[in-house]
C-alpha cells in the first residue's frame, strides 16, 4: 500500500515539473494610440493618422447585412527622415505590417471609437490601435 501512495506523489512531482519547463520566449508587444493629425513616436520613427478616408463600419445597435470598413491615410516617417504616406482599409481582422525596418514591426490593429447609431464621430477623436514588436 505504501508504495501505491509513493508512486503516486512521484507521480504528481513529475507532472508538476513538466508543467514548468517552457523554453519558448514570447516577445513583449507594445501598444500605442496614433491620433488624427498627431505623431506618436516609436523610438526614432513617427506614425501620424492623417485622415480617415471612410468609416462605413456597421455602428453598435444596428443590424447590418455588410460589417462595413474603414479606409485610413497613414504617413510614417523614418529614422533616416524618409516619409511614406500608405492608405490602409480596415475591415475587422488584423491587418499585415505596414512598416518593418531594422526590427522595428509596426501593425495597425484597428480604428477607435468605433461608431454607435446615437452620435457622430468628430474627426479629431479617431485614433488609432498601433501595435509595435521588435
Amino acid at each position: 500500500m505504501k508504495t501505491y501512495y509513493i508512486v503516486a506523489i512521484l507521480f504528481l512531482f513529475s507532472a508538476f515539473a513538466k508543467a514548468q519547463d517552457s523554453t519558448t520566449v514570447e516577445v513583449p508587444k507594445i501598444y500605442i494610440k496614433a491620433y488624427n493629425g498627431k505623431l506618436a513616436q516609436i523610438e526614432a520613427t513617427t506614425i501620424r493618422l492623417v485622415e480617415v478616408l471612410e468609416d462605413s463600419r456597421c455602428p453598435k445597435g444596428v443590424d447590418c447585412i455588410w460589417a462595413g470598413n474603414a479606409k485610413v491615410l497613414v504617413e510614417i516617417t523614418s529614422e533616416s527622415g524618409r516619409k511614406t504616406t500608405k492608405e490602409i482599409i480596415l475591415n475587422g481582422g488584423r491587418v499585415a505590417p505596414i512598416y518593418s525596418e531594422e526590427g522595428l514591426v509596426i501593425s495597425i490593429n484597428g480604428l477607435a471609437p468605433y461608431p454607435t447609431s446615437l452620435s457622430k464621430i468628430k474627426a479629431s477623436d479617431y485614433y488609432l490601435r498601433v501595435e509595435v514588436s521588435n
